[in-house]
């Protein structure tokens, strides 16, 4: 193809591309590092520096707070004595006990809610669209708002939910009264807010498995169910391993939504491990670094989970 040029000898087809010898003279300059420093400086500055931060805290016995003036309140070094802490502390090991109880039920319940409505809302018509968006909007709102709104609608009295049960004859449900039912409740409501977020990935995955399969396996008579277990899976394993990892993540660092919904009750029944690392902090004295220790026992999780999911993908390629 001839590019076109006007009399001026500019190029019809836009501006002239930036030559070669330019090109290189600002790569030898680090151009495009000093391009990256903003970004950077910020994650330096709010993930690197917080983390680093995070992790010495974890062998020093200290408040949130340390005030020169006071001895009291300076830091005091300890070693590993916060880390071997956490193998005798009981709400530390029942929340996180709790926590990936909660992982191991929402998380697959999450796949199968968002991989159905990926499979019922993926034709590209503009009515599907309009339901994808409706589906996909509570993974816009705040958890906080969230849990609120689903606190009104568990009302044990005048919530919308149990005032559904009762037209069909159930008597009212304590969804948030009852230890077990609030777990339920805790479930729904994330996995309700999840779910179309993940489904956008899972619609995503199937928009680039190739029509033919599926049009040679209904050529072969081969039913639904089977080219569903037998195309759709196996092409879908990339998509389903970042949906797992990032829905576990997002399922390990609950707590917005808990705060609003349950307050962590009744009792302690809700209470799961970022509830568990704040109140430590925040609310025992000198404890920030116990806080810290068990920070880092949940950023090793969420590590080991973030390499998996790398690893699948790798594998996959």
């Amino acid at each position: 193809m001839t590019a076109v040029t006007l009399e001026d000898g500019r190029s019809a087809l836009g501006p002239h591309p930036v030559p070669k010898g330019l090109r290189a003279s600002l790569a030898s300059l680090g151009w495009p590092y000093l391009l990256m420093l903003p970004t950077m400086a910020l994650l330096v500055t709010f993930t690197l520096y917080p983390l680093l931060q995070g992790l010495l805290m974890a062998f020093f016995k200290r408040g949130v707070v340390v005030v020169p003036q006071v001895p009291s309140t300076l830091p005091q070094y300890i070693g590993l004595e916060n880390f071997v802490g956490l193998l005798s502390n009981a709400d530390f090991q029942n929340s996180l006990l709790k926590t990936v109880l909660f992982v191991v039920i929402a998380v697959p319940l999450n796949i199968v809610v968002s991989l159905a409505l990926a499979l019922l809302l993926s034709p590209q018509t503009k009515l599907f669209a309009v339901v994808r968006t409706i589906v996909f909007f509570p993974s816009m709102i705040s958890l906080l708002i969230i849990g609120v709104a689903w606190r009104w609608l568990f009302g044990l009295n005048n919530g919308l939910v149990n005032y559904l049960l009762s037209l069909v004859g159930i008597a009212p449900v304590p969804w948030l009264e009852q230890d077990t039912m609030a777990q339920v409740a805790v479930v729904i409501a994330w996995v309700w807010a999840q779910a179309g977020f993940n489904m956008m990935i899972f619609i995503a995955g199937l928009t680039a498995i190739s029509i033919d399969y599926y049009e040679a396996a209904s050529i072969d008579g081969t039913s639904k169910w089977r080219q569903f277990t037998h195309i759709t899976l196996p092409l879908l394993k990339p998509t389903l391993a970042v949906v797992l990892v990032l829905s576990s993540i997002e399922a390990f660092k609950v707590y917005e939504l808990v705060v609003s919904l349950t307050g962590g009750g009744p009792g302690k029944a809700t209470v799961y491990l970022i509830q568990t690392i704040y109140d430590t902090a925040f609310q025992k004295p000198m404890q920030a670094g116990v806080a810290a220790a068990q920070s880092m026992v949940l950023f090793i999780i969420l590590l080991l989970l973030t390499i998996f999911q790398l690893r699948v993908s790798r594998g996959e390629k």
